[in-house]
């Protein structure tokens, strides 16, 4: 009797954990092709960010080409002027009474050369206003293309936001559905590393990221940390046990530094609030993922900086974790 109602038992839950098991894998599925779409969304952001840097800089180069070219005619014209002023005071004449008044044939060769040296600065002064003026010319067509490729760029710079944002949403409803039934952190592939320089992923729920670390920024600018996807009001955590000082700036809006042990610290902007403070741990929560700053996105901007120095590249780190 026994035998049987452990058989019986084992019919019933067969079926059950099957079910179970393959409402998983299609929860799973779903949600890596909601993620897949919003990673693309974000390559295309990333491009599109880096295009329109590159092509401000570009303006910004050439219209100050521009203006120096309309200074330098400017003084070519003044001296056109002065030259024209000379030639009418002095005319034909003047000129034979100052080879005539020569008192030797030294000093008369002297003043041949000297004003076959001012008829030679005058052609030279029609040359250099003829290739100014063309390379002014050249330069004006140049920031008109500038001018219509930025805003080409800009225009593909708010589609890719507005995809960003309608993939944000999906993949947060695909989140919702699976919280219900199964533990989130190991659906969507969120660990730990005890002891690593990056511990856990900086950002406590779905996220997209790429490799931007390095990319063009405008003003010259590059990207000195790794921009990760999320949406509004998702939790950020420290990475390291440390120091949490905010932060707030013009480029990052709402931030925080972490300075953890051996004198590494992270850095974590673009908040919507502020969290925890003063000591914390590993997972404590530090803010909230937020668009406020330098952006127009719903994203953490997360660098980090061993030893305190320059900024490196955490993006194999963060994959680890994240």
């Amino acid at each position: 009797m026994v035998a049987l109602a452990v058989v019986a038992g084992f019919l019933v839950t067969a079926p059950t954990f099957a079910r179970a098991q393959s409402d998983l894998d299609s929860a799973k599925a779903r949600l890596a092709a909601a993620q897949a779409r919003l990673d693309q969304a974000t390559a295309a952001w990333q491009a599109a960010v880096a295009r329109l840097s590159r092509t401000q800089d570009e303006l910004t180069a050439t219209q100050a080409e521009h203006d120096r070219l309309v200074r330098l005619i400017d003084r070519i014209r003044l001296r056109f002027q002065r030259r024209a002023v000379l030639a009418f005071e002095t005319g034909a004449a003047g000129t034979l009474d100052l080879l005539l008044s020569s008192n030797s044939f030294s000093e008369f060769s002297d003043r041949v050369e000297f004003l076959g040296n001012m008829a030679q600065a005058d052609s030279d002064l029609v040359v250099d206003n003829r290739v100014t003026t063309e390379q002014l010319r050249r330069t004006e067509v140049h920031l008109a293309d500038l001018s219509k490729q930025q805003a080409d760029q800009a225009q593909q710079l708010r589609a890719s936001q507005q995809a960003i944002s309608s993939d944000v949403s999906d993949l947060q409803a695909e989140v919702d559905r699976i919280r219900k039934q199964y533990q989130l952190a190991a659906v969507l592939g969120l660990r730990t590393i005890p002891g690593a320089p990056i511990s856990t992923c900086p950002v406590q729920g779905p996220n997209s990221f790429v490799d931007s670390f390095g990319w063009p920024r405008p003003g010259g600018r590059v990207h000195e940390g790794i921009d990760m996807i999320a949406p509004y009001g998702t939790p950020v955590v420290a990475v390291q046990p440390g120091n949490a000082v905010q932060t707030p700036n013009t480029l990052g809006g709402l931030a925080v530094i972490v300075y953890g042990p051996g004198g590494d610290w992270t850095y974590y902007a673009h908040l919507s609030s502020y969290g925890a403070t003063g000591g914390v741990g590993v997972g404590s929560v530090i803010g909230h993922v937020g668009s406020t700053g330098d952006t127009s996105v719903n994203h953490l901007h997360f660098e980090y900086h061993p030893g305190g120095g320059a900024a490196v590249d955490p993006y194999l780190a963060l994959l680890a974790v994240c």
